[in-house]
């Protein structure tokens, strides 16, 4: 992984290639900034989103990433930076962009007073989309979100997560190419939760381009092709899944209790090759491991012929959770 000339972590050209970037990027920013008075939202932010990819922004609240999203769907204009999308200079030709980028924001009004298909009609009409074409869009939306038996319903009655599936619809309704999703699973219950991944793998298998920010870490590697984890309004690392566990190392870890001289269990552990980190929480070490988990058995023999006391271990996959604490706070591995 190099680092940019704007000091983001990205995939090296190897790792580029591998994965397969050669197409223009369906987004992208250079050296992005926005302030709000005497606040910085985006400091010189430089990001590439590509083609058919489904890319995760990861970050705490306040870290820009709503902000990030409502300048690309052309909500907000930077302070300076470069932006395109679908290929369109979007600051100097917003309006061209508007039919290529879905948007669905964290916070939405709904008509409550409308019938569920009615409000996707009255967007359909905004939209420019002739009669012939209305009614049909309009099913398969509601299909796609699971609405279709609540097409006659009052919006004013519907569920908290029922009117996070019709935003959503709402905002598939016009078939863009590009979505632009803040914390779209905010408001679905579990089960909802699992239908909504599967329908973002399914858009995504369709060729659309999906920019998505959760705080949902955990779940976010299982339909991601690509993450950023930003704090701060900086971008910290940005690339394919696989080369930012890779290069993080994400991989393994070893949690190992004893029953005393922690200390000098960090120690030992620290002398095995492939040992990255060893951090130690009162009568626990938990040590950042770059081998396969065929490797293991090598770490606890080490423990063992240094006699310290283990009383059990445990070896943990390193998730994305994991990885995003380590960098937004580098004391904790």
């Amino acid at each position: 992984m190099a680092t940019s000339s704007t000091g983001v972590e990205t995939v090296d050209e190897q790792g580029a290639a591998e994965a397969g970037s050669s197409k223009p990027p369906a987004i992208r920013t250079v050296h992005l900034r926005k302030e709000y008075g005497d606040i910085v939202a985006l400091k010189n932010l430089s990001l590439e989103v590509p083609e058919g990819s489904i890319y995760g922004l990861i970050g705490p609240n306040g870290a820009g990433k709503t902000t990030l999203l409502r300048i690309l769907a052309t909500l907000l204009e930077p302070t300076y930076g470069e932006v395109t999308v679908a290929g369109i200079n979007i600051l100097e030709t917003p309006e061209r962009v508007h039919p290529y980028i879905g948007f669905m924001s964290d916070r939405f009004s709904l008509y409550e007073d409308l019938r569920v298909w009615e409000y996707l009609d009255h967007f359909a009409r905004c939209y420019r989309i002739g009669p012939s074409r209305r009614k049909r869009l309009i099913d398969e939306a509601l299909e796609l979100v699971g609405l279709t038996k609540r097409r006659d319903t009052l919006v004013g009655a519907l569920s908290r997560g029922m009117r996070q599936r019709l935003c959503f619809a709402r905002t598939l309704l016009h078939q863009p190419k590009i979505l632009l999703l803040d914390e779209p699973a905010s408001g679905i219950d579990p089960a909802g939760r699992i239908e909504f991944r599967e329908l973002l793998k399914e858009l995504g298998r369709a060729g659309c381009t999906i920019l998505i920010s959760s705080h949902i870490l955990t779940e976010m590697t299982d339909f991601c092709t690509h993450i950023g984890i930003i704090e701060q309004g900086e971008l910290l690392v940005s690339g394919p899944v696989e080369y930012v566990f890779q290069q993080l190392h994400g991989g393994l870890l070893i949690r190992v209790r004893v029953l005393a001289k922690a200390d000098r269990a960090a120690e030992v552990a620290r002398e095995h090759p492939l040992i990255k980190e060893a951090q130690v929480f009162d009568a626990q070490v938990d040590l950042l491991f770059e081998g396969n988990r065929e490797d293991v058995p090598s770490v606890i023999r080490l423990l063992a012929q240094h006699e310290v006391p283990m009383i059990g271990f445990e070896v943990v996959e390193r998730d994305l959770e994991s990885i995003y604490l380590r960098l937004a706070s580098p004391e904790i591995s």
